[in-house]
């Protein structure tokens, strides 16, 4: 007896290759069965989705949820259950100094399940702009942390601002990327310099220090970006991309053009993830959640089965929880997300002003979190132009 079918939806799991009407066991928080017309009599509980589209639970792999800390933290279930997301990993508001918050606070309250990236910098996110002096960056200190919390954290943080690095350029990437070769795991490097102390030329050569895994993240940005005043991509960015290095959207505040997505987009230049970047200030508008980034993709030309992958599989790839997150194989958590794709009107604008018209929109109808059915509420959202 199952604990509960999910009834007659289309399930798309790109882990799998499936893409069709079907059903959805779930027992003992575990995925269980996939499969046409399970019989519900073979059920406690049985939920209809027809007409709605399952998904492997959806993962944000790049937010800001360091929720009461930081000053611009989200709480992880308002980026998370609320919007039909599953599972979120926040990308550098704690260092090794802050970062004891986290397993204390924040994740035994959260229904979300959360994963994390640790600044390089000791006090992460708790000042922007960070990396003022070379003290800040402590390795030691930073691999004892990671030892002391296996398997919550997935990967290493630095962002390309601050006065250290508009000093010191890729240097201070490098000890970064050695920290993280140490620790055996991924490095994230962010781009995009708001107060554009760093010179653009650091973009260019920090590029080829990345490899197989290391994550670039916003890639769509207008700022010290990749895409370069003759409309060509920098080089670097080309040969980081045959060397496998993973290209991050993380949408946030200033770090996100329509200009510079659509023209990357149309030059074959997709990300491998979506994610929100979402802060405090950033949640009631432009970015709003996952959900509504995914809708501004579908306006800006990619496929919403394309999408898919980027917010499941890839993710979880991405930070190496793909045994468990990611897909609805048997025996993978039961978090699972059912989705509506409405159709409407609504206008969002870009840090720039730029409008984007929008005609779809993806929506959160139901959330599965390790078997548990919640039923979303989205605290920030569009408004339909009428």
């Amino acid at each position: 007896m199952y604990g509960l079918i999910i009834k007659g939806g289309r399930v798309i799991d790109p882990a799998q290759n499936i893409d069709g009407i079907m059903d959805v066991a779930v027992d003992g928080g575990k995925i269980a069965k996939v499969a046409p017309d399970i019989p519900s009599k073979e059920a406690k509980r049985v939920r209809n989705a027809a007409g709605k589209i399952v998904t492997p639970g959806l993962i944000d792999v790049h937010t800001h949820v360091y929720d009461g800390v930081i000053e611009n933290g989200v709480s992880p279930d308002d980026l998370g259950v609320k919007q039909g997301v599953t599972t979120v990993v926040d990308c550098g508001s704690a260092g090794w100094a802050t970062f004891g918050g986290f397993p204390k606070y924040v994740i035994p309250n959260a229904k979300t399940t959360v994963y994390c990236l640790l600044h390089i910098g000791s006090f992460g996110l708790s000042s922007t702009p960070e990396l003022w002096y070379p003290e800040e960056i402590n390795p030691a200190a930073f691999e004892a942390c990671v030892v002391a919390n296996p398997g919550l954290i997935r990967g290493v943080k630095i962002r390309v601002v601050g006065k250290l690095i508009a000093s010191r350029g890729a240097e201070i990437v490098k000890i970064a990327k050695d920290t993280a070769k140490k620790v055996g795991l991924p490095l994230m490097v962010h781009i995009g310099d708001p107060n554009n102390w760093v010179p653009a030329t650091v973009t260019k050569d920090l590029l080829p220090l990345l490899e197989k895994g290391d994550i670039l993240t916003h890639i769509y940005s207008g700022l010290q970006g990749v895409l370069q005043a003759n409309g060509k991509v920098l080089p670097e960015f080309d040969e980081a991309r045959k060397r496998g290095v993973l290209f991050d959207v993380a949408h946030g505040r200033n770090n996100y053009n329509y200009s510079v997505a659509r023209r990357m987009i149309a030059m074959g230049y997709l990300p491998d993830t979506l994610s929100t970047d979402t802060v405090r200030a950033s949640l009631p508008g432009p970015v709003y959640g996952l959900m509504v980034t995914m809708s501004k993709f579908i306006a800006l030309g990619i496929p919403f089965e394309k999408e898919i992958p980027m917010v499941t599989i890839n993710s979880a790839r991405t930070v190496h929880i793909d045994d468990r997150k990611g897909s609805l194989k048997p025996g993978m958590d039961a978090d699972i997300s059912v989705l509506e794709l409405k159709s409407g009107k609504w206008r969002i604008p870009d840090f720039n002003n730029e409008v984007l018209n929008m005609d779809k929109m993806v929506t959160p109808f139901l959330t599965v979190k390790a078997g548990e059915l919640i039923t979303p509420k989205p605290v920030a959202w569009p408004e339909e132009v009428k």
